[in-house]
C-alpha cells in the first residue's frame, strides 16, 4: 500500500529502504555492507545502485583502502528525495494508526521495536 503513494514520487519502498540504509551510515559504507544491513543479495543491490546513480541520488566511489570495494554515499537530491519519501511514509503510517488509542500505539510501537531487533540479530525470513 505504501508503495502505491510513493509510486506517482517515482520511489517504492525498496528505494525508500536503500536511500534510509545509506543515509543511517556515519560515513559512506562499502555496497556489501549496505546489502548486508538491508538484507539483500549484492547483485540485486548493484542493479538497485544503478538506478540510484542513474537518478542522480547516489554516488559510487572507489574506496582508497580497497581497489575492490566501492564506496556509497548519498548525492544532495538523494537527501531531498528521501526526504519526500519520508513525508509520504510518516503520513501513511498516520493514517494507519488512526483511530487507535495512545496504549494500542504503545503496544504497536513496542511489538514493531522487538520485530527489528530480531531481525537486526540475524533472524532470517
Amino acid at each position: 500500500m505504501l508503495d502505491e503513494k510513493l509510486r506517482p514520487m517515482g520511489y517504492g519502498t525498496a528505494r525508500m529502504e536503500a536511500l534510509s540504509t545509506i543515509a543511517r551510515s556515519p560515513e559512506p559504507s562499502a555496497q556489501i555492507a549496505i546489502a548486508k544491513r538491508i538484507g539483500i543479495e549484492g547483485p540485486t543491490l548493484t542493479r538497485m545502485l544503478d538506478t540510484l546513480e542513474a537518478d542522480g541520488l547516489v554516488v559510487r566511489r572507489q574506496d582508497p583502502n580497497d581497489r575492490r570495494t566501492k564506496l556509497i554515499e548519498l548525492t544532495e537530491s538523494g537527501r531531498q528525495a528521501l526526504e519526500e519519501i519520508t513525508a509520504v511514509a510518516h503520513a501513511f503510517r498516520a493514517s494507519v494508526l488512526t483511530g487507535l488509542s495512545d496504549a494500542e500505539l504503545d503496544q504497536v510501537n513496542a511489538i514493531t521495536g522487538k520485530l527489528m531487533e530480531t531481525l537486526c540479530d540475524g533472524a532470517q525470513p
